[in-house]
């Protein structure tokens, strides 16, 4: 009879775990449709990465995160938590670091385009010394580090930090990569639009600069028109 009791315990602790990873898998598949919906529309990119950092965070429990872009070698922050905040005006204090360090997880992220996950930053040979300090200061410890990538390209790095020591698991990792291929995509299509911008407004100008020689006698107001324009 115990048995069957057990039995029966252990059926309804299942159905509940079942309920809550259901339940937990549809949250996040909501909060990737939200953040699809505005990079399609075309959304302010700030905006889209300032949900991505937070919903990320939110959605695995963690702690802290921040987006990095690629300028030259090193990493500019383009999105954070508030939590992350005081991290990365430190690590701005100091010299530039280059995501290309192979010898840090950056490099290595950056390099090998695969996230890379780490139980404790704090005590970790693949950060920086100074770096492993604002850590333990900030009480960022399991971290998972996530590529973002154009074109086979790496243009930037999606850091996730937890307050304590943890393994992010494969579905977490998972999550937070389908995240930051929606910041990619986001950072893409802005550029994209950009370049467009800045196209069409070089077209124009040519096409008055042409449209004023037509009319124009003078070689040296000719001169001074595309000067002008």
């Amino acid at each position: 009879m115990n048995d069957q009791r057990k039995t029966k315990k252990q059926l309804l602790e299942d159905l509940e775990q079942e309920r809550e990873r259901s339940a937990q898998a549809e949250e996040r598949s909501l909060a990737l449709q939200e953040v699809s919906k505005l990079v399609a529309a075309a959304h302010d990119t700030d905006e889209v990465l300032d949900l991505i950092v937070n919903e990320a965070t939110r959605l695995v429990g963690a702690k802290a995160a921040f987006i990095r872009l690629l300028e030259g070698s090193v990493g500019v922050p383009a999105a954070a938590t508030a939590s992350a905040a005081g991290f990365l005006a430190e690590t701005e204090l100091t010299p530039a670091s280059s995501l290309e360090d192979r010898e840090t997880v950056a490099g290595q992220v950056m390099a090998a385009n695969k996230p890379r996950v780490l139980e404790d930053a704090t005590t970790s040979e693949m950060v920086t010394p100074h770096n492993r300090l604002l850590a333990e200061k900030y009480g960022f410890y399991g971290t998972a580090s996530i590529p973002l990538v154009v074109n086979a390209q790496a243009i930037g790095l999606f850091a996730v930090f937890d307050g304590s020591v943890r393994l992010f698991t494969e579905d977490e990792v998972s999550l937070l990569s389908a995240f930051a291929d929606q910041a990619s995509l986001a950072i893409e299509k802005a550029r994209l639009l950009n370049e467009a911008e800045r196209e069409k407004e070089r077209s124009d100008a040519l096409y008055q600069v042409s449209n004023l020689l037509a009319s124009a006698h003078d070689t040296n107001e000719v001169l001074d028109l595309i000067v002008n324009e």
